[in-house]
């Protein structure tokens, strides 16, 4: 390995650290939140995912928020560690708070974990989309992107596996005393999250990019600034594409995982025990197919990648559910396969996300890595809010009743569907939308070329028949 190569991997992997406690934490609240409302604090299912439902709502505006903020931030830390910073900061003492069995009844108990709730959303968004724009200010190259996610996506895979794995072992120790198991786990999950988040940001100084005070724009209207460049980004070819790819997605991704601990429960017959071995396998596909999805990607390209990934699972998981929902061999397969497809997505995904902002900056004159990525992160998170709520209040018609061990054959041919069938065609047709996403490596270089070419004023016409590919003109 070149000498430019190592400082390249070893700063990959300074910057991929802080993501072991953005995979824990989302792995945590997406799985186990809603949960922990219904089997600890006591709410219905339909009041649980109205408060998970609402504080990602929070999250939407915020992402707008801070993505913008952060494309403009004229800090000595530069535009994306001082917002990193300040949610490493903030995160140990809102999972402390919010993981709390509160004596409280009726309004005053759901406003309690709402407001916790929310201060997660805030926080948590404060962190991932700085974090997420400062990648593609580390790595400009087509393969260059898919190395530095992968080398993160190892990271992620560590968190996840923590966020999946840990509330079920330390549920498992405390026994009976589920209160101060989920409190405990708050507290645990906290801490990761602290100390991952603080480190990269003191392992990433000086890197990035640093705007001097005389860069700094005056803003007029903030929310109408974010409103047009997000009508910008969207009206590229490039934008649309992305948009609907991720949308999909993540469709698939939050009623799956909403689903799982009900499904493995209700409609697996699973105990709490073979839960965690569902969870380890996961984990392990996490990290045995990483490797192999750099090497797919670097061979074949990200997007044939992504093709393959979310089209293999989305037909197995419509064969399974018509010929075996609720075994547990149809269950192993399926979360084999929807384990590489989401170590895919989230491994490759943004580095077909990044390619955009040349696209961008071609057609619009602008880089925008913040904006994109919190148009991006706020599509998902709107889109996962949306799922949840509606899954709460579907799963409440069904009949479910959390004190119940055994529950009604309608829950579980609801939980069926929710859980394997909409994912599968949701992921299908992420497929299909991949299948004319004009971004290549070959097309991106005549891109990266072009706009060098302008820059300096020189002839660029060579490249001009990829480039129009590209932006569609």
């Amino acid at each position: 390995m070149a000498n430019n190569d190592r400082i390249f991997m070893k700063n990959a992997h300074s910057y991929g650290i802080g993501y072991i406690g953005q995979g824990a934490s989302y792995g945590f609240m997406s799985t186990y939140f809603v949960i922990f409302l219904t089997d600890s604090v006591m709410l219905s299912s339909a009041q649980a995912a109205a408060i998970s439902s609402a504080a990602m709502f929070l999250e939407v505006f915020m992402g707008m928020l801070v993505g913008n903020l952060s494309d403009s931030c004229t800090s000595k830390m530069g535009r994306r560690r001082p917002f990193m910073l300040a949610a490493g900061i903030a995160i140990l003492p809102i999972f402390f708070m919010l993981f709390r069995t509160v004596p409280l009844t009726g309004l005053g108990r759901i406003l309690y974990y709402l407001f916790f709730a929310m201060l997660f959303r805030v926080f948590f968004s404060t962190f991932e989309i700085p974090n997420q724009a400062f990648g593609a200010e580390m790595a400009s190259g087509y393969d260059e992107r898919t190395k530095l996610r992968t080398a993160t996506r190892f990271f992620s895979v560590i968190g996840n596996g923590i966020g999946y794995l840990l509330p079920l072992g330390v549920l498992e120790i405390y026994g009976g005393d589920v209160s101060g198991g989920w409190h405990m786990t708050g507290i645990l999950m906290g801490i990761i999250c602290l100390l991952s988040w603080v480190f990269t940001v003191i392992a990433n100084r000086g890197k990035g990019v640093i705007l001097s005070p005389e860069d700094k724009v005056k803003h007029g209207n903030r929310l109408r600034e974010i409103a047009v460049n997000y009508s910008e980004l969207v009206k590229l070819r490039t934008g649309k594409l992305v948009v609907i790819y991720k949308a999909a997605f993540t469709c698939a991704y939050a009623i799956f995982n909403v689903a799982t601990i009900y499904y493995l429960k209700y409609s697996a017959g699973m105990d709490t025990k073979f839960m965690s071995y569902m969870y380890i396998i996961t984990v392990v596909v996490f990290m045995a197919v990483t490797p192999v999805i750099n090497a797919m990607a670097l061979k074949m390209g990200k997007v044939n990648q992504q093709m393959i990934s979310l089209g293999v699972c989305g037909i197995a998981a419509v064969i399974i559910y018509f010929l075996c929902p609720g075994t547990v061999a149809g269950t192993v397969v399926y979360m084999a396969f929807f384990a590489f497809t989401q170590t895919g997505f989230w491994q490759v995904s943004s580095a077909i996300f990044y390619d955009v902002i040349e696209v961008d900056e071609w057609v619009n004159g602008k880089r925008r890595e913040g904006d994109l990525m919190s148009m991006i992160s706020v599509l998902g998170t709107l889109i996962s809010a949306i799922m949840v709520q509606i899954f709460g209040i579907i799963l409440d018609m069904s009949g479910y009743d959390a004190s119940l061990d055994v529950q009604s054959s309608s829950v579980s041919s609801l939980l069926n569907v929710a859980f394997i069938l909409i994912p599968g065609i949701f992921l299908i047709l992420g497929t299909l939308v991949l299948h004319v996403f004009p971004i290549n490596k070959r097309t991106f270089e005549s891109l990266r070329n072009a706009l060098d070419a302008r820059r300096t004023g020189a002839d660029y016409s060579e490249y001009m028949d990829d480039v129009r590919k590209i932006v569609g003109k």
